[in-house]
């Protein structure tokens, strides 16, 4: 037993010390066997006092020195600070999902197709007025989107859309839409150096920008058919390879029958990359005739398990199983969390439509099944709260402008496992027999900048591993001492101790005293009340024998 002294230093039985004396022995004998630096010096016999005081000097700046560096590192520990650092350098592209391509045109409708609208959406019997009211609603459609509608209230107060509330937005958009056939050129679509059919795989999907023709997308039901049909291991596609024409390429013919006369819509047509999943990110805009080489560069990062404990507005990210509010749309009981947190901007900018024009427009959003879709006279409410819904602000953006402006605060944050893709453009103009009067054309090269991405991981700077391993590292300099040492200060301190004392004898010592406390309390106390008793009795007594003289008990009696 460590706190077992040796036999020969044992008292014997009829010897008994006190509590004083045994703890100055029990102290003595943990000094000589500490493995503690300093300790051992404190209790030598062959050291002078002086030497003593010096160790014991020395014993207490090292304790302080340690607690010092503990307060220093526990303050680096509590401020959970993060450090991205690059984890692969050479993270081969192929092991990621190529990015969905949309094409979207800034003219929204195919004006060709207006006298079929009238045949599928207005009564046989209808007025020439109807017909020219909607007439004019196409025309307000042409330029539709989410952030930004170039017609004033003031315009359309003007004109009669109640008699047009029965058309349905959002049916009239998709049949109207511009599809694949109408804008795609035939054969001139290629992946990895290999000729596709256009229209198998550009689909139409909504987003923020309208309908738009999306490649290696997984959000509509024929993207979905797609997927089942080549397996998931294949679609989304993946690419290994980088350069011109070594991933998408494909070509656009906009003719002019496509336009109403004298439109405010551009000859434009807008590339968007994206996630596969994703429904909407930044647009570029390119122009007709010319080539345009869109350069991806992708880039993962992946955040820890350990920041789980640093609330997510200081991680500036979302784990995909956290809890998060987003919006008033039903669409959190329709979608995956993972699916929402990357829509998460679409669904806030649906939260203000709804809570602005009390509907929702299907070709931008997701679609709440809560509210009504917009019709013809919520285009007033649209244009009335256009400068809202064009412009996305920051929490804590008004603190830095002098003037404030109206916007849409969403308190979105992106995945803590989030893949994205850089792109950069390069427009280049065209010549020869692509040019023609009656329509615009326009090529497009999609691809990789490199076979190999960088990957990064963001950590805590400072975890409990770093704390424990430091602090370990500090008391081992300045004290010598391990985690066995703690341990073993401890157990001399309990168990260690209690056994000293009941190898001495000590606990019937000390049962005997309070014994003898005990008896001697109980001895005072039947003492007290019985004298107490006595002494009221014998007063009663003389009180009853005899009459009061004035001058006993007197006590300052002369």
């Amino acid at each position: 037993m460590m706190a077992k002294e040796e036999n020969s230093e044992k008292p014997k039985s009829d010897e008994k010390k006190c509590f004083k004396e045994l703890a100055s022995n029990y102290f003595r004998l943990y000094c000589e066997r500490s493995t503690i630096h300093c300790v051992r010096y404190l209790y030598d016999p062959r050291l002078h006092n002086i030497e003593k005081l010096i160790w014991s000097v020395l014993l207490v700046i090292s304790i302080t020195l340690c607690c010092s560096f503990y307060l220093l590192l526990s303050e680096r520990y509590g401020a959970q600070k993060l450090q991205t650092v690059i984890e692969d350098p050479q993270y081969p592209v192929f092991l990621v999902q190529f990015p969905a391509v949309a094409v979207c045109t800034d003219n929204r409708i195919n004006w060709s197709k207006l006298e079929e609208a009238k045949a599928e959406f207005l009564p046989a019997n209808a007025t020439e007025e109807l017909k020219e009211g909607f007439t004019k609603l196409v025309s307000y459609m042409e330029t539709l989107r989410f952030d930004n509608f170039r017609y004033s209230h003031s315009e359309l107060e003007d004109q009669n859309f109640e008699a047009l509330e029965f058309v349905n937005i959002s049916t009239l958009a998709y049949f109207l839409s511009l599809r694949c056939e109408d804008i795609l050129v035939p054969k001139s679509c290629k992946w990895r150096h290999g000729n596709f059919n256009c229209c198998d795989y550009f689909v139409t999907e909504k987003s923020e920008y309208g309908l738009c023709l999306v490649f290696n997308s997984e959000l509509s039901p024929r993207s979905n058919q797609i997927k089942e049909r080549y397996g998931k291991e294949f679609y989304p596609r993946h690419n290994a390879k980088a350069g011109q024409s070594s991933g998408l390429n494909f070509s656009l013919k906009l003719h002019e029958r496509f336009k109403r006369p004298n439109s405010k819509a551009t000859d434009n047509v807008y590339i968007m990359i994206k996630k596969g999943n994703q429904m909407s990110n930044v647009v570029y805009s390119i122009t007709p005739n010319t080539e345009t080489y869109v350069t991806i560069r992708p880039q993962a990062t992946r955040t820890d398990e350990t920041t789980r404990n640093i609330a997510p507005e200081r991680r500036n990210c979302h784990f995909d199983d956290e809890q998060k509010d987003f919006g008033t749309s039903d669409a959190p009981r329709r979608f995956s969390k993972s699916f929402l947190l990357l829509n998460c901007l679409n669904n806030c900018h649906e939260s203000y439509l709804v809570r602005l024009c009390n509907c929702t427009l299907p070709i931008f959003f997701l679609g709440n099944q809560k509210v009504k879709d917009c019709t013809a006279v919520s285009l007033r409410c649209i244009s009335r709260h256009n400068d809202i819904f064009s412009y996305d602000k920051h929490l804590g953006e008004d603190d830095f402008f002098s003037a404030s402006k109206p916007g849409m605060t969403c308190p979105c944050l992106v995945s803590c496992n989030v893949l994205e893709y850089f792109t950069s453009t390069t427009t280049l103009p065209l010549t020869g027999r692509n040019i023609s009067a009656s329509h615009d054309f326009f090529k497009v090269d999609v691809h990789y900048q490199v076979e190999n991405m960088i990957t990064y991981r963001t950590s805590l700077e400072f975890s409990s591993i770093d704390l424990i391993a430091n602090l370990g590292g500090i008391f081992g300099l300045c004290l010598g001492a391990s985690m066995v040492s703690g341990v073993e200060l401890v157990y001399y301190l309990t168990v260690g101790f209690g056994l000293h004392l009941y190898d001495n004898a000590y606990y019937g010592l000390l049962r005997d005293n309070l014994k003898q406390k005990w008896a001697k309390w109980l001895f005072y106390l039947r003492n007290g009340l019985s004298h107490a008793h006595h002494d009221t009795m014998s007063a009663e007594a003389k009180s009853k024998s005899q009459l009061r003289h004035p001058f006993n008990n007197r006590i300052n009696a002369w």
